[in-house]
């Protein structure tokens, strides 16, 4: 962990222009390293020197399921859009936007946790999302992600702590071993699952964690008991248990509390 910390330093203090991506035009791709493109889908008006950089990641989805998708992802981006933040759906590693841009990485890959939660994965994700925050010069990067994508931030927010100045989480499997167990799936550690990776967390990250009461996936019991082991640790975090199931469109009042902590 100590290493892919100092080798993240050493990524932000000496930018190397020449490891961009050759499509990297910082609104429909952005690099994660060299010839690793991310793919990008911008909403509203987007334009540099704004105080905030909000970045969407979305959850595991399957190949008929693109994000953002009009019914969830895309609904609740526009109900969180202010002048004052830049917003960004961003394709995780291996998956394909419905616009149809793909970042790198092979989408057989994500279909099995081992491969689709490696930390080399997720450090993709924190790249481009630095690089994002840097071109746009905004002062705060404010990540949502739901479920997969909730996971992964989890995990960033403690391996490369002070990137991220807001991370919320909607429908969070934080136990990686525990949700295994509740779905009565194989049960196997993963490194990166988030109830692993807390020690790392700043004194000054902010945590917000949402999840719907008959949420029948990532279980509420989840997103609580990782949000007791972030206060325990006297990190700030907030719980938001409301009406709704996993789906991000089916949280009633979702986009009225992240708006709390966006504007």
């Amino acid at each position: 962990m100590i290493k892919d910390k100092v080798l993240f330093l050493i990524f932000l203090i000496f930018p190397n222009y020449s490891l961009a991506c050759e499509k990297e035009d910082f609104l429909t791709f952005v690099s994660a390293e060299k010839n690793k493109c991310i793919a990008l889908q911008s909403i509203g008006d987007i334009k540099q020197n704004k105080k905030n950089l909000i970045i969407f990641l979305h959850g595991d989805l399957s190949s008929g399921v693109k994000p953002p998708g009009k019914k969830g992802y895309w609904k609740l981006g526009n109900e969180l859009l202010s002048e004052n933040a830049n917003f960004f759906f961003l394709a995780r590693p291996g998956y394909t936007l419905d616009s149809g841009r793909k970042s790198y990485g092979s989408y057989q890959e994500t279909r099995k946790s081992k491969t689709n939660y490696k930390w080399e994965k997720l450090e993709l994700v924190a790249k481009a999302a630095q690089n994002l925050k840097e071109y746009y010069r905004a002062n705060s990067l404010i990540m949502i992600g739901h479920s997969g994508g909730a996971f992964s931030l989890a995990t960033i927010n403690s391996r490369i702590p002070n990137l991220i100045d807001k991370t919320i989480l909607i429908s969070c499997p934080c136990n990686f071993e525990n949700w295994r167990k509740m779905k009565g799936e194989s049960v196997f550690k993963l490194k990166t699952s988030p109830h692993r990776n807390i020690n790392g967390i700043s004194k000054d990250s902010h945590t917000i964690i949402i999840v719907g009461r008959d949420d029948t996936n990532a279980f509420p019991v989840l997103s609580k008991n990782y949000h007791e082991m972030l206060i325990t640790k006297g990190l700030k975090s907030e719980l938001y248990i409301i009406e709704g199931k996993h789906a991000s469109g089916s949280l009633i009042g979702v986009s009225k509390i992240i708006k709390r902590f966006i504007n």
